[in-house]
Formats: C-alpha cells, structure tokens, sequence
C-alpha cells in the first residue's frame, strides 16, 4: 500500500510538471525552461498618453449635467468633453451621452442603428432598432428611454419613436418629423413635436398617446418649469402655456429661438431670431422686453441667484443680467457662441463655434458671473516625427501651426508657426518631417512659400518658389521630398538648399497628395488629386527625372510602395467599387478591382504584403504580389493603415479605435482617442505612438512580447 502510494505520488509530481509546462508561466528562482516558438507572439499595450491643449473640439454641442456625479458632458464629433467645476476632467471617444440615468451611473448613447447602455467608459448592453438612432431622453419617473429614429436620409419627417424599458423595445410607432423628446418630470408625461400635415405637440403617457394639440407654425423649444410647473411649448408663430395636458395660455411670443427658466421663481426667458429683444415672462405673462440684437441667441439661468446668461451671436459676445434685468457685464467671445448650461452649483458652461466654413471652437466656464476657464479649439493635432535617436518626438497641430517637442511623455518646448493660416478643413496630408540624416526638422503650410527648420534648437525660415502641400523623408537617398500646391513641381530639399524637379510636360492637377519612394529600384511616385507622375531617382538627385504620368488611376486616394517586390499600388474609386492599380516604375504591372473604395494603403516588407483600407465595408484586403490574399473584418470603417517595422503588426485606424492585425488576424482592438491621425514607431523603446486629430491626444503603446517561457522552481537538495 506503501508503494503504491508513493508511486502515486510520483506519478502525480510528473503530471504536474507537464501541465506547468503546457498551460502556463510561474515565476520562481530565475530558473527557465523555454517552451517559445521561434517567433513569440506580439500584443500592443497602452502604456501612457496625454492631451496637448485640450478643449471642446469640432461642433461642440450643448451641456449635460449627469444627475449622479453632477460631471458636465459636452459633445463634440467623436465623443465627449466631461468637466467638474472649470476642470476638464476626460474626453470620452467614440460615443457622447444623450441621456443619463436618474438615479444610476449608466448613461445611453446611439451608435448606427443601437443604443448602448454605458456604465463608465464600458458598453453593458445593445438594443438592437430598424432605424438610424438620431436622440433620446430617459424619462426620470416612468423610467423608460424614448428614442428618435430616421428612417432614411430624405425625407426629414421620415422618423419614428421607440420606447425601450430596460433593454427591451415595448413599441416603435411612426412620429413624422419627431422633435427631441421633453419629459414631465413629475406626471410622467412626454411631450414630443411632429409634422402630419400640419405641427402638433403629441402629449405621451407610457407608450399611449393621451393628446395631441395643434401648432401655429414650426415648433421651435420645449422646456419645463419646475417652478410653476408650467410647460412652455415655442412655435413659429405662438407661444403655448401647458399645465400639464391643458393649454393655460397662447399668446402672440414669435421667432422664438430658445427659452430658459428660472428654476427658484416664476420667470421665463425668451431669445428671438428676428425680433430685437428678450421677452421676460412670470408664469402665463409677458411683463416685460429688454433690448437685445436679435440671432440665434442661447440663454440660461444661474440658479438661486437668477442671473441670466444671453449669447449675442452675431455679436460674439456673453451678455449678463441681473434677475432686476440690469446689465452686469458683457464678455467677448472670439467665435458665436451657440450652448449655454448653467448648472446647480452656478457654473456656466458657454459653447461656441465660428461661422461656417470655419472650425474654430471655445469653451468658457463662469463661476456665478465669473469667467474663471477658456478652452480653446482642442482638435488638430496631426503630423508626427521622431528624431533619429529616438530621444524626441515632434508633433504638429496643423490646425493651430503649433509644433511640440517632447522627451517621453514630457513637452519641453511649444512653438507657434507664423504666418498660419487655419484651415477650412483639418489636412490630410503630411505637413511636418524628419531628416533621418542631420535630425533637422521641416514644417510646411500649402498656402505660403515658406518652409521653416528647425536645425538644432534654432527656427529657420527658408522661402521657397512654391507651396509646399505635403512633406517625405527619403533616408535612402538622403533628401526631404516636398510637393507644391499651387506648382507643377516636386522639390529636393538637402540642408537648406532647395531644388526644383518639374512634373512632366503635361498639366499635373495639384496639389500633390502623397509621395512615396522606392529605395531599391530608385523610383519615385507622385499621387495628385487626378493622377500619379513617376520619377527616376539619380545620383546626383537633382538630376532625378520624370518618367510619365497616368491619369487611369483617376480619382487616386491612397499609395505606397512595396520594397520588398518593387512595386508601386495606388487606391483609386469612387463610390461603392474601387480599383488598386500595380505600378513598376513608369509600367502598369495589374489592375484589382475591390467592393469599397480604397482609402489607405500600408506595405509590410517582411511578408510582402499589402494592406488596403475599403471604405464602406469595414474590412481590410490583403495584396500578395498582385493577386488577393485574404480579407479581414473590423468592427469599425478603416481610415488609415501603419505597419510596424519592428513587430510587424499592421494598425487599421477607425474614428476612435485601432486593430493590430497580425497577417489574417485581428491580434488586439483598442480604443485610443478621436480621430486616429498619424503614427510613429521607436524600435528601440519597441513603441508605437499614435496622434489623434479630434482631441490632440498622444498615446503610447508598447509592442510587448507575449513570452511563452514558462519558470520553474529550482529543487535544492539537501545535506
């Protein structure tokens, strides 16, 4: 029996060591046994990141106060801005609140044809609709969400409401041109406006409706007073007055643009778009009007002091009043302001944005009366580079004409480009790079000839005989590339000598987008808004040449060279089919035809494969040589491709997340910030660094091996 059960024992100890060694690692004594593969596998990992002057971004909207942690909420494309008081706390990607839980930490938020069901920055559940989510609002008593939904694009009175409790949909009805839902916080009511003919406010109990009141004219704003408990309803031509389903009073208020109550009396607020004043209310009366240029003017009320906060739009000014309507103090505004929020703890939030086509934003913060934050624009950030020793890193918001340079996670110096001119439209191309030989670093703007250096610490501003649309290092043949804008010329940059190669000797439509180069066979490829010149690199290289220029790829989107073949693709299409043309030097090799338009293209030249981005399929092709790989699904639409030199691994680039594929699989999805924009690799430090356009946030993502060794204790024996 003894033996037996030392036997056992024995048996039991080898079984042990196998499944240690099969299933997992165990750190002990520094003792190992290596189990790896030759090639261990490669996960990238968020290390760190931070925001370069954060503010509201693009299209801020207006403010929401979560009911539980009492954070503000401003959305802006791609997400959220969330500030406490005057600090700007996070900004969420991908998703922003359209309505908050009364009484838990979860919030909803659309997402195509779902809401999501957040818990902190953690989706918890989907409900799946038949339309486009275009709002909602969760009703604090009855505890149902209503949703607004567009059936198609065109018309706009094609929408629809579904009631959702909980996760489950209990009914979708037809609510032609539907208004944003407004709660009765106390009856349970729900007030929405619709288009069947004529403008009607339909009153909804439930998923019933239990009224439905005739409009003179387009409804324009909803509120309810807490105080009165009155509901104000704002239409073209009238003025409404609800005491819950009845109508207490119409009166003769036009061109209403927006109302504001004050939540510790009876007075309401009204702004107008056409005539020249605010119309001051108490419960069912107008008991005054005070001068004030008409436009779309926001107004908000501060509570238990009644100070109200009015938008001159036209104007670009904050206008405050007293609650004896004096005029305490007038605050200007570089843009129009749009939103006015003024929360329980009397903060004010204040959205702005200039008039169109421009994209400057600002956010200010009152405390009371007060102006105490300004959050300027907070979008734009765009090219990056690394020095050759991997020591700093540039980074560009091409928006402002500002250029950071930092050591790790650290900004050590701020400059501010001028002249500068900002766009109407955030660029896509490269505007900034790195000579990988001097370390010199060249900024150029597509509407100035200028190009500045930056050569050891010291700006250089060089003229130049063109514009330059877009920048490209060429370590291979030790020269920065430039293409004009406004030129049909390509330019050879080395130190500050600047030479001037022409594009061919027939009309090449500008601007150049892109430039890539193959450093074997010494070919350079030139991709405009129309077509894609070749060129014969020499030595010397001013004495490089055109080769010929194609205008098949029309309309080119995307290109890059693959080394590891020498050939050239080029991403063309318009619509829902696309084409990637092969191109060896001036000789067309193949034409590919795709479903989606190719918009990014990334070469591996380990593999020898091509990575192509197809809009409007969220899926990534691959290219071997010239024939098609495979294909890879994403959960998103791809807008940008990077390839790893070291690991390997290939990131496609959405609105807010990137997925690390590694040949046909998807190896991580991470959500990163908003905008994906340019990205940068340290082989050494083995990081990949990630800009994003739509909130100037940095990220750092280690590319960590996955070590399959596995530790095991050292057995010592004894004397």
């Amino acid at each position: 029996m003894r033996i037996l059960l030392v036997g056992g024992l024995v048996l039991s100890g080898f079984l042990l060591l196998a499944a240690l060694i099969g299933l997992q690692p165990i750190q002990a004594n520094h003792f190992s046994v290596s189990i790896a593969s030759p090639s261990d596998p490669v996960v990238p990992v968020p290390l760190a990141e931070t925001l370069l002057d954060p503010g509201p971004g693009l299209s801020p909207g207006v403010a929401r106060v979560h009911p539980v942690s009492g954070d503000v909420w401003i959305c802006r494309a791609g997400g959220a801005t969330v500030l406490r008081g005057a600090a700007l706390r996070e900004i969420v990607p991908g998703f922003c609140a359209m309505s908050f839980h009364a009484q838990t930490p979860h919030w909803f938020t659309a997402d195509g044809r779902s809401v999501v069901i957040m818990s902190g920055t953690i989706p918890i559940a989907w409900v799946n609709l038949p339309y486009t989510v275009t709002g909602g609002v969760f009703h604090p008593r009855t505890q149902l969400l209503y949703v607004t939904m567009q059936a198609d694009p065109y018309p706009p009175i094609s929408t629809h409401l579904a009631v959702i409790s909980a996760t489950s949909v209990l009914t979708i009805m037809s609510a032609p041109g539907a208004s944003l839902p407004v709660p009765h916080p106390e009856s349970g009511d729900l007030y929405l406006g619709v288009y069947t003919g004529t403008q009607r406010l339909w009153i909804l109990n439930g998923t019933e409706r239990v009224a439905s009141l005739p409009l003179n004219g387009s409804l324009r704003f909803i509120v309810y007073h807490p105080y009165s408990r009155l509901t104000y309803v704002a239409s073209e031509n009238e003025m409404k007055i609800l005491h819950g389903r009845s109508v207490s009073a119409t009166l003769p208020v036009t061109e209403t643009h927006e109302i504001a109550v004050d939540p510790d009396s009876e007075r309401a607020y009204a702004t107008h778009q056409i005539p020249d004043f605010i119309t001051v209310l108490s419960r069912t009366e107008v008991i005054t009007r005070i001068p004030f240029p008409h436009g779309y003017n926001p107004i908000g009320v501060i509570p238990s002091s009644g100070e109200i906060v009015v938008g001159a739009f036209f104007d670009q000014e904050i206008h405050i009043f007293s609650r004896e309507l004096s005029r305490l103090t007038v605050i200007p505004m570089p843009v129009r302001p749009r939103f006015i929020a003024a929360t329980p703890s009397q903060w004010v939030y204040i959205t702005g944005k200039a008039s169109e086509p421009g994209l400057s934003t600002d956010l200010r913060v009152l405390s009371r009366t007060t102006p105490v934050a300004e959050y300027p624009n907070g979008f734009g950030l765009g090219s990056l580079a690394l020095s050759p020793d991997g020591k700093r890193l540039y980074a560009l918001n091409t928006f402002e004409g500002t250029l950071y340079v930092l050591s790790g996670t650290e900004v050590l110096t701020v400059s501010h480009l001028a002249p500068w001119s900002s766009s109407i439209l955030l660029p896509s191309k490269r505007w900034m790079t790195v000579d990988a030989g001097t370390g010199w670093v060249y900024v150029a703007h597509p509407q100035f000839p200028l190009l500045w250096i930056l050569r050891e610490g010291e700006w250089i501003t060089q003229p130049l005989s063109a514009s330059v649309s877009t920048l490209f290092s060429d370590p291979a043949h030790g020269v920065v590339w430039g293409g004009a804008s406004d030129q049909p010329w390509l330019l050879a940059i080395t130190g500050t000598t600047v030479h001037t190669l022409p594009i061919g000797d027939m009309p090449f439509w500008l601007p150049v987008e892109e430039i890539a180069v193959d450093p074997g066979r010494h070919y350079l490829y030139v991709r405009g808004s129309a077509q894609v010149a070749v060129f014969s690199l020499t030595n010397p290289i001013t004495a490089s040449f055109w080769l010929t220029t194609t205008g098949e790829v029309y309309p080119p989107r995307a290109l890059t060279v693959q080394p590891a073949n020498g050939l050239a693709y080029v991403g063309s299409g318009i619509g829902t089919t696309g084409t990637v043309w092969i191109l060896e030097g001036p000789t067309r090799v193949a034409r590919r035809t795709v479903r989606g338009v190719p918009v990014a293209l990334g070469a591996d030249p380990e593999s020898g494969w091509v990575y192509v981005a197809l809009s409007g399929t969220r899926q990534v092709a691959v290219l071997t040589g010239t024939q098609w790989a495979f294909t890879i699904s994403l959960p998103f639409e791809p807008r940008r491709i990077w390839v790893s030199p070291w690991s390997r691994l290939t990131y496609v680039a959405g609105d807010f997340q990137i997925a690390a594929l590694e040949g046909p699989s998807v190896r991580k999805i991470i959500t990163t910030g908003i905008f994906p924009r340019d990205m940068v690799f340290d082989p050494v430090a083995r990081l990949a660094i990630l800009s994003h356009e739509g909130d100037n946030r940095l990220v750092w993502i280690e590319e960590r091996i996955l070590d399959r060794r596995v530790w095991l204790p050292v057995i010592m024996k004894g004397p």
